[in-house]
């Protein structure tokens, strides 16, 4: 076990209590991070828009994508509509504790988890001016968590606390894959929905994967924005090489304890 990993982990896994001071929704849409976020909130929120018959969000990349679904930290009250936050938070150990329940009931949670190599790539595509680093030195990360946005150690911590929470609370916690919203969004959208206590009609369902289409997001980009967050299928150049994969796989060997079914080779 990598030290500074464990120290990071450790200090933040007791400290981040933002799932439990923020818990009073109905319930939270987690996706970690380059794993679909603003294409899968995009979805839900003009499927529930059309199905409750409220305004969706004008944009899917500024402040105004919290219309429908909202900041843990907002106060987003839609009468009649369920009340639903959108997060990348990685669980602190309290969420696992029974009696932490008992005195502070929380929401259900519905958790997309992607391919981390997959992320990983996403994530260097688009930052890898900022970092200034070869894609081997990224892939390397930083057990600190202080050089990257996202990388390695941060995707770890999230797989495997969630994998822990959603051991614990099955019933509480639904994970879904990224891939399987790619395959078939529709179906995996009611799934989410349904889990967050949302049953919407196939319409509505339907609304919400129209408005997913890419072409259609893009069109509704805030043009003030200093990032694109919708980025085409097979852009970019960065791939994984023997010597990269080798590098993941080590730091995967020794710390990811819940892979939820990717094959990883290790």
């Amino acid at each position: 076990m990598n030290a500074a990993f464990w120290l990071h982990s450790l200090n933040r896994d007791l400290t981040n209590l933002s799932l439990i001071k923020h818990r009073n929704w109905d319930g939270y849409l987690v996706t970690g991070q380059h794993s679909g976020t603003h294409w899968i909130k995009w979805m839900l929120s003009w499927a529930m828009a059309q199905h409750y018959g409220v305004e969706p969000p004008k944009f899917y990349n500024n402040a105004d994508s919290n219309a429908v679904i909202g900041h843990p930290k907002h106060r987003l009250n839609l009468p009649g509509v369920p009340r639903i936050a959108s997060s990348h938070s990685i669980p602190a150990y309290p969420v696992e504790w029974a009696w932490v329940r008992r005195i502070a009931p929380l929401p259900v949670y519905g958790v997309v988890v992607r391919d981390i190599r997959d992320v990983l790539i996403s994530n260097y595509e688009k930052w890898q001016d900022r970092y200034g680093v070869p894609f081997e030195t990224y892939v390397t990360g930083d057990p600190w968590d202080q050089k990257y946005i996202c990388d390695v150690w941060w995707y770890v911590r999230f797989l495997n606390r969630w994998g822990a929470v959603a051991q614990r609370y099955p019933q509480e916690t639904l994970v879904l894959k990224y891939e399987a919203f790619r395959a078939d969004p529709h179906a995996s959208l009611d799934r989410l929905a349904r889990h967050l206590g949302v049953v919407l009609p196939d319409e509505a369902l339907a609304a919400g994967v129209r408005a997913g289409d890419k072409d259609t997001m893009l069109a509704h980009r805030n043009p003030d924005a200093p990032a694109q967050a919708v980025r085409r299928d097979g852009e970019g150049r960065t791939a994984w090489t023997p010597e990269t994969t080798a590098i993941l796989q080590a730091i995967l060997r020794d710390h990811l304890r819940h892979d939820f079914g990717y094959d990883l080779g290790l």
